[in-house]
């Protein structure tokens, strides 16, 4: 049998599928984190390495070595030529080589294979709300986009890591009497199961999983804008405000205006329709007549399948 080899790195986990040459999964698993930005490049080197080779023994095969006819490595982290060489070097190394075909093998980042796992479309968009946020798109020509993305110092405006920080914020204003109140405080504290605003600040300065626990609040934001709290309303309008500039940027530079494209949603915060998802969608509308909306429905790691598959 013939193999395709298909892999989400991500700053959270890394997800490596192997498929046949007709895109069917033959196996699939899942290990750390790969996003070189966000841990030590050996540790993002050791979950894609070993990823693949514990995947390849989860084929049970009677002889383990094979050779893939092509490759995607769809990677977090991978935005400019310096992390397009650093990630060459940690995949094209002298344990994956050999079972590589190099002329056959994508790296690119990890919005693309969202995007291809959402739609076969030519013209189309991808921005992912979740942890992080990321806005990409391509056209029928060829000509790719990306705006947002570059992680949660410079941007990630419209993540759900900038919610549940802007929500602390909120909780901290309403506590020191600078700011609205707000029901955020009793729903955050009773989340995190912390009894007090001292505790709230302790767990808050400890730096364990920081970004991913600080995204995690913004289903706390969603739940209270369904109950009426005009700050987290406002939190989520900021958040819908952004996704929007980051899409009309996009949108605008590969000539989408009047032209039919599809928009691939990605992410938690879309699980947040009345106050997040139906209010961008509704914006969206009134500039682009030719939008469609998408929710993914697979993994991305199935565009990472895709993209290789199309090398073929």
């Amino acid at each position: 049998m013939e193999y395709i080899l298909g892999v989400d790195g991500g700053g959270t986990k890394t997800i490596i599928r192997i498929a046949d040459i007709y895109g069917n999964i033959i196996a699939e698993r899942i290990t750390g984190p790969s996003n070189y930005k966000k841990v030590e490049l050996e540790v993002a080197a050791s979950n894609i390495i070993g990823g693949v080779f514990e995947t390849i023994k989860d084929l049970k095969l009677e002889n383990p070595i094979i050779n893939f006819k092509s490759s995607c490595f769809g990677l977090a982290g991978l935005d400019s030529k310096k992390d397009e060489d650093i990630y060459k070097e940690l995949i094209f190394n002298s344990a994956l080589t050999p079972i590589l075909d190099l002329k056959k093998t994508l790296i690119c980042n990890d919005s693309r294979i969202g995007l291809a796992a959402g739609t076969d479309k030519k013209n189309g968009i991808m921005i992912i709300c979740g942890t992080g946020s990321n806005c990409f798109g391509i056209n029928e020509d060829g000509t790719e986009v990306k705006a947002d993305g570059w992680d949660f110092i410079l941007g990630d405006e419209c993540s759900g890591y900038e919610v549940g920080l802007r929500a602390l914020r909120a909780v901290m204003r309403d506590y020191d009497k600078r700011g609205k109140e707000t029901i955020l405080k009793q729903h955050i504290l009773k989340k995190l199961n912390l009894e007090n605003i001292e505790d709230l600040i302790e767990w808050a300065y400890i730096d364990t999983f920081f970004c991913e626990k600080i995204a995690a609040l913004a289903q706390n934001v969603c739940d209270c804008a369904n109950l009426g709290d005009k700050v987290s309303i406002k939190i989520l309008s900021n958040a819908v405000n952004e996704a929007y500039i980051a899409i009309t940027t996009v949108a605008t530079q590969l000539g989408f205006k009047n032209k039919d494209f599809d928009i691939v949603f990605v992410g938690s915060l879309f699980r947040c329709e009345k106050y997040f998802k139906d209010l961008l969608c509704d914006k969206l509308k009134k500039v682009f007549d030719g939008i469609n909306f998408i929710k993914l429905n697979d993994k991305p790691v199935a565009g990472a399948v895709k993209l290789a598959l199309s090398l073929l």
